[in-house]
């Protein structure tokens, strides 16, 4: 810590708070200030640490968050100041500052803040004015994203193209410097979408004063990395949010250790699916649960093609597992509509390995997951996958949910399908395992675990009056009971998973039973139309643009 008797009067200006004030004030307030230097990722003051002192921002950026440090009220950088009630209150702080990017501070203490109202008023009354605005503008603000990331050093030639795609999310220019040692691969030339950052006399010294500029400009800033090792790309590497490598990584780079290192192959659709990352906007696809009445599940499908609405990630539970893995191998909407006529002679007799005498099911359902889901997914696994996809069951015995993301697809989604008394559980990894529509029937919490930030749900997830289909004066057979026990215990299980969802897309299909498949082309018609009628929902939530 150093004080200053000449801290810079011109910085003063540039804040809010002492705008108003004459030159011989700002003089004054200069020789109460000390100056403080924090690199990035240290924590200035805690929440619920007693405060004492106001910071005023000269370079770098701060993150002011809340609880646990999981959601991010307000990044600053310079001119900005933070901490001002405690030079009023004698008070806990509210809130986290954490720094962002190597940050230089100038502190005033509550005991020298006293000293210059005694001495003049007049500083008094122009602080807590600003004081005042600063207070309602902040009550009245919304929230931002946690983990909000504004630099990204990026590996590869194709560094421009992952600026373009950021700049189509954030409809906004994005900053890009590219570091010495990198021009050859890169040249950048200003456009609409990407705005050249000079990178004369920068060093690494000075790095990090010129990034916490420019992210006052920009809402994202590239650094495009070069592939020899360099002290100012060594620290920009230290400095950014996050890392990304299009191809492979430069041999002096050692990622052990980094879990902010992505990599793509640098396919358009990976590069506007990593840009949406990037900016919190990663959309996720929930399939519920439902046996045929998922069906509905192909209409949503088709609109969000023909709307081209992407999809980064998908969850599915028992049939949503089903279509969310033919969605996510690339199958083109005309195929998931045949499909549904397919599925129609997949439950034929030939199809049903019964078990004689009954034991824990009707069915084996070796069958169904040899010669039916083996050749629909063409024996993939998830890694083969053109979008990630998660699929859920339950342990048989535990009724701990499961949730699968890589092996074979065939054995989770026929893991995910055992419906009870109907199919055996599927053994598998270890385990046993029921259907997933017993703990998750519509698995955006998955989602949500996994980074999506915006989440559609598709539900044919009914109360059992609602989802049967039928004469209901007659004997229920024992499909029609099976079907409409399940039904209900999705119903009660599906409750917890709404407070994760953006747009719920809730399908009023029925059938006559899991297996009722009679009825496809209405029931993929009807999730078409579903699915329309909350177009205006979805593309509100997908336009909110991502704060920062």
């Amino acid at each position: 810590m150093i004080m200053n008797p000449l801290a810079p009067t011109q910085m003063l200006k540039n804040i809010p708070l002492f705008k108003n004030l004459a030159e011989d004030d700002l003089a004054l307030v200069a020789t109460q200030l000390y100056r403080e230097s924090y690199p990035k990722g240290a924590t200035v003051f805690n929440k619920g640490d007693f405060g004492d002192t106001l910071y005023l921002i000269e370079s770098g950026q701060v993150a002011v968050v809340g609880e646990d440090s999981k959601e991010t009220i307000a990044f600053l950088g310079p001119g900005s100041f933070v901490g001002e009630i405690s030079l009023l209150l004698a008070s806990p702080r509210s809130a986290t500052l954490q720094v962002m990017l190597d940050a230089r501070m100038w502190t005033l203490s509550k005991t020298s803040f006293e000293r210059l109202i005694n001495t003049r008023p007049a500083i008094a009354l122009e602080m807590m004015r600003e004081m005042s605005k600063r207070l309602v503008t902040t009550t009245q603000g919304r929230q931002e994203r946690s983990h909000h990331r504004r630099i990204t050093a990026v590996f590869g030639s194709q560094a421009l193209d992952l600026a373009r795609a950021l700049s189509a999310e954030l409809n906004s220019p994005i900053g890009v410097l590219v570091l010495p040692g990198a021009q050859a691969a890169v040249e950048a030339t200003p456009s609409r979408s990407v705005r050249p950052i000079p990178a004369h006399n920068l060093t690494a010294a000075t790095l990090a004063e010129q990034l916490s500029h420019q992210v006052e400009l920009f809402k994202h800033v590239l650094v495009v990395m070069p592939n020899q090792f360099d002290p100012i790309a060594d620290k920009a590497l230290e400095l950014a949010d996050t890392v990304v490598s299009i191809g492979a990584l430069p041999a002096w780079f050692l990622p052990a250790g980094r879990s902010d290192l992505w990599t793509t192959t640098g396919s358009a659709s990976d590069l506007a699916r990593l840009a949406r990352r990037l900016v919190n906007r990663t959309i996720g696809l929930a399939l519920s649960s439902g046996g045929s009445r998922g069906l509905a599940h192909i209409g949503v499908m088709k609109v969000l093609l023909e709307e081209n609405i992407p999809i980064d990630m998908i969850a599915g539970t028992s049939a949503g597992a089903l279509f969310g893995a033919l969605y996510a191998l690339g199958w083109s909407i005309e195929r998931l509509i045949a499909f549904g006529d397919e599925l129609k002679s997949a439950t034929k007799i030939s199809n049903w390995d019964f078990n004689f005498p009954p034991r824990t099911a009707l069915v084996k359902g070796r069958i169904a997951r040899d010669k039916l889901i083996a050749r629909w997914v063409n024996n993939k696994n998830f890694e083969d996958a053109q979008t990630p996809i998660y699929m859920v069951a339950t342990d048989a015995y535990t009724g701990e949910e499961i949730v699968f993301d890589s092996g074979p697809l065939a054995d989770a989604i026929r893991a995910s399908l055992s419906i009870p008394v109907l199919t055996e559980p599927w053994y598998y990894r270890g385990r046993y395992h029921l259907d997933g529509g017993i703990v998750n029937p519509l698995p955006s919490s998955v989602l949500h675990k996994r980074g999506a930030d915006i989440i559609i749900g598709s539900s044919v997830v009914q109360p059992m009056g609602q989802s049967y289909q039928g004469d209901t004066h007659k004997m229920p057979t024992m499909m029609q009971t099976i079907s409409n026990v399940f039904s209900a215990m999705e119903a009660e299980a599906i409750e917890k998973e709404y407070d994760y969802i953006d747009v719920l897309i809730q399908h009023r299909v029925s059938a006559g039973h899991a297996l009722d498949f009679d009825q496809a082309t209405s029931l993929i018609e009807l999730g078409e139309q579903t699915a329309r009628d909350m177009l205006p929902a979805i593309k509100t939530a997908l336009a909110v643009t991502p704060a920062g």
